[in-house]
């Protein structure tokens, strides 16, 4: 029975399962665990307290949590989602739990159909067994069994009481299984005792038809115990050690494990009862062995206390690698499954002193997985011992339950994939990436100065005295050309190389406004189409030249930069006028910025740039949405998990504009754990291979001439994606990118000033020793071969360059 939540008519809901009841016909109640806040149902709400009723006199009712969304979501917020709904289910049922265990009763789950669904991976983790896809419409029932033992059901008869005729409709006789589907939303308003007779008549006639052998009526969470499936529950086996002083337990526990390991039971061993309220292990999830020893060593648990749970913060005298926290609660105080903060929970069974074998049985009663602890005094004395060992024997010949290293079990449930594995490599870099401010020394000091003069060099040799403007690239090599359009993007990387010069003290404050006011006349901009905008580009050899074209990207950074401006000179009035003659939110429609591509609106929102433009576009008084703020109403782990699926829908990113938000406006979260990312992914690379990474978007001196490079979230094994311009699928080949994978210049400076580290140390003495010329900062190094672009450089890596220098040395006071 589906649609049941809280607009549901109580006196229909009974009518309906009275006479399923009544007959010992086996139902399922689709309930949806919320209400229409997003709020757990109270175990004081009129749903919760029928449901009860049924479940404390064990009426055989089952009851399925429903997430309508489940099959469009990721691995990891599947696991979110389930646990949530079997926490939220639970805990209305609490009463009716206390007779029949919740944990045992939620081993399914129920969600919408829907077209290309995931795979079902990620409910494994909260106990579920059985997934039931509820069709839109009547189709025959179609089962799908995952390696995890996850049961996916789609199809089924959507039958109505209104038009009941007195037959009980099921699949053809073809069919070997069916699912009757029936809406609590459907019979709401028929009168309650003819809907009561048409669900006697229908129970009846599914009865008979059971009694004639037609049929056989199985409950939902049963449904994995077909022989089709071929079922396995998992028991996992965690034997403690016993003090040094107690002989008989040291003798019962040697014995105990030397008879595990001739029955070839899997079990793990420690000192730690990590069932304590503080204790739990450390399961390693990713790493990278040199032999098979080193593999097994690798891929042991470490215990470690738990200093929070709702922040998963763990004290450890060790650093921790790649992995997943598990955490251990009393079958009545939580439930199975990822929460939160990103630790596995599951239930606590404890096989003490006294009757281990009977203990343990019960323990394991039931068709859940079961985590099992078992003390030194229950395998003391030796006849307890002996039978406990007769039963796992037993238990070993059941084709039904697999024996599994705890690690194991617990690494085939966490969430698995590239960005689940990305978002465990961050974490476990985190406490060598936190920033602390650093003093420079004179010598340092002196060393930023002499390559702010060399960025300088740019503007200085080729800035046009009529226009104020600085060409975009330059190659001047024999026989090279300028590239005399820039975009507003390299308007705002001007502008602020002009500020950052002025700080540095490269230029007089006199010489900065004078090179200012020749600047702004330029970006007045144009008006097209009812639109008065910042052009798409412009002419740096000519005044007010250039298209009628926008873009949404370009048009943040010039704002952003003209903010950095308002803040560290005297044109803050001049600049609210010039800003405040665009008619910038005709391009802003439901929160997203568009760009103007001869007249037509284009949205610029699925870009990197996104969120850094929609922060400069507050600056200024505009409202713009961002894809990265996915933060709010989640945890850390979860938001962090949803800004990882965000990034990835995008394309692969790069430095900028990350890193280019704290230099002109000071870092976002957003941002911040996106460079943590991309900074140990970097990290990783240099030390698994000792290739210096550093991408970011930029010039080369060749076809296609301008690269973004970028890590790529999404695939498999990590991997530095390109995309060009245009687009052209040959710019995306392996080859390509073996060929032109570059460290970029200024991506080299800014991640030396924004992230202190070794590595970002190593990357910026590496880029100055190399790019040099004497026109500015070259704009790449090519990673195969070493070779500077010696002849070309650009506006871009010099301007941000000389913001990195700054930044730095004013972080340095």
């Amino acid at each position: 029975m589906t649609d049941i939540n809280e607009d549901v008519s109580i006196p229909h809901l009974i009518a309906v399962i009275d006479a399923f009841v009544d007959q010992n016909i086996p139902l399922a109640c689709v309930v949806n665990p919320f209400d229409k806040q997003g709020r757990p149902h109270a175990v004081k709400s009129k749903l919760a307290q029928v449901l009860n009723g049924y479940l404390i006199g064990r009426s055989g009712l089952d009851v399925v949590p429903y997430v309508p969304e489940l099959q469009s979501l990721s691995e990891h917020f599947q696991a979110r989602a389930a646990h949530d709904a079997v926490s939220a289910m639970q805990g209305m049922l609490w009463s009716g739990g206390s007779a029949r265990q919740p944990a045992k009763v939620l081993q399914a789950i129920a969600c919408a159909d829907q077209e290309n669904p995931a795979a079902p991976r990620g409910v494994r983790s909260a106990g579920i067994l059985n997934l039931l896809s509820v069709p839109a419409q009547s189709a025959p029932v179609r089962t799908e069994t995952w390696d995890n033992g996850v049961v996916r059901l789609f199809g089924g008869n959507l039958l109505s009481l209104n038009d009941f005729d007195g037959k009980a409709q099921t699949a053809a006789a073809s069919a070997s299984q069916n699912i009757v589907y029936f809406s609590a939303k459907d019979f709401s308003g028929m009168d309650v005792k003819k809907l009561k007779a048409a669900a006697v008549w229908f129970a009846n006639a599914l009865s008979q038809q059971e009694l004639d052998g037609d049929v056989s009526l199985l409950p939902v969470t049963d449904i994995q115990l077909r022989d089709t499936y071929g079922f396995k529950r998992t028991l996992c086996l965690h034997v403690l050690k016993p003090q040094e002083n107690d002989r008989d337990q040291l003798s019962g526990y040697s014995g105990f494990t030397k008879f595990l390991q001739a029955a070839g039971i899997p079990h793990s061993t420690g000192n730690q009862f990590a069932g304590e309220a503080d204790n739990g292990f450390w399961v390693p999830t990713d790493f990278h062995p040199k032999n098979a020893e080193a593999s097994a060593a690798q891929h042991r648990m470490l215990p470690v206390e738990i200093e929070s749970r709702s922040e998963a913060k763990i004290r450890t005298v060790r650093p921790l690698g790649p992995g997943i926290g598990v955490a251990f609660i009393a079958e009545t105080g939580g439930v199975q499954g990822l929460e939160g903060a990103g630790f596995l929970q599951f239930p606590q069974r404890v096989v003490s002193d006294g009757g281990a074998a009977e203990a343990f049985e019960s323990a394991t009663a039931g068709t859940g997985d079961v985590v099992v602890f078992i003390q030194p005094e229950a395998i003391a004395f030796p006849p307890e011992r002996r039978a406990l060992e007769t039963l796992l024997k037993d238990m070993l010949r059941d084709e039904e339950a697999k024996f599994l290293l705890l690690e194991e079990f617990a690494r085939t449930v966490a969430p698995a994939g590239p960005l689940p594995t990305r978002w465990r490599r961050t974490a476990a870099a985190a406490p060598e990436l936190a920033r602390t401010r650093q003093n420079l020394s004179d010598a340092k000091r002196q060393e930023l100065l002499e390559d702010a003069r060399v960025a300088w060099q740019y503007f200085e040799n080729f800035t046009d005295p009529r226009t104020g403007l600085c060409p975009a690239t330059v190659d001047f090599a024999p026989g090279g050309r300028k590239h005399e359009a820039v975009t507003m993007w390299d308007v705002g990387s001007h502008i602020n190389g002009l500020v950052a010069a002025v700080q540095i003290g490269l230029i007089s404050q006199p010489d900065f406004e004078t090179a200012i006011r020749k600047i702004l006349p330029n970006i007045t901009g144009r008006t097209f189409m009812g639109r008065h905008l910042p052009q798409g580009w412009i002419r740096t050899d000519r005044r007010k030249w250039g298209n009628r074209d926008f873009d949404g990207s370009d048009a943040g950074r010039l704002l952003a930069a003209l903010d950095n401006l308002r803040r560290h000179s005297s044109f803050g009035e001049q600049l609210a006028k010039l800003v405040a003659s665009w008619d910038l939110r005709k391009v802003i429609i439901e929160g997203e910025i568009h760009s103007v591509t001869s007249g037509e609106l284009e949205t610029s929102y699925v870009s990197h740039s996104a969120h850094y433009s929609a922060l400069a576009f507050r600056r200024w008084g505009i409202a713009a949405k961002s894809p990265y703020e996915v933060f709010s109403g989640r945890s850390a782990a979860d938001g962090q998990m949803a800004l990882l699926e965000a990034a990835a829908k995008i394309g692969p990113f790069g430095a900028e504009p990350l890193l280019l938000e704290a230099m002109e406006m000071g870092m976002s979260k957003e941002s911040a754990y996106l460079a943590d990312v991309l900074f140990a992914a970097q990290l990783e690379d240099f030390r698994e291979t000792g290739r210096l990474i550093c991408v970011s978007e930029g010039p080369i001196d060749k076809s296609p001439w301008f690269l973004y490079q970028g890590l790529q979230l999404d695939a498999k094994k990590r991997t530095w994606a390109f995309d060009t311009v245009g687009q052209e699928p040959e710019y995306r080949t392996p080859e390509f990118r073996e060929e032109n994978l570059v460290i970029s210049s200024k991506a080299a400076f800014l991640w030396s000033a924004y992230q202190p580290h070794e590595y970002s140390e190593k990357l910026y003495r590496f880029t100055r020793s190399a790019a040099k010329t004497k026109n500015g900062f070259a704009s790449s190094i090519y990673l195969k071969t070493g070779r500077t672009t010696e002849t070309y450089s650009d506006l871009n890596t010099n301007g941000v360059i000389l913001q990195a220098i700054a930044h730095r040395l004013a972080r340095s006071n």
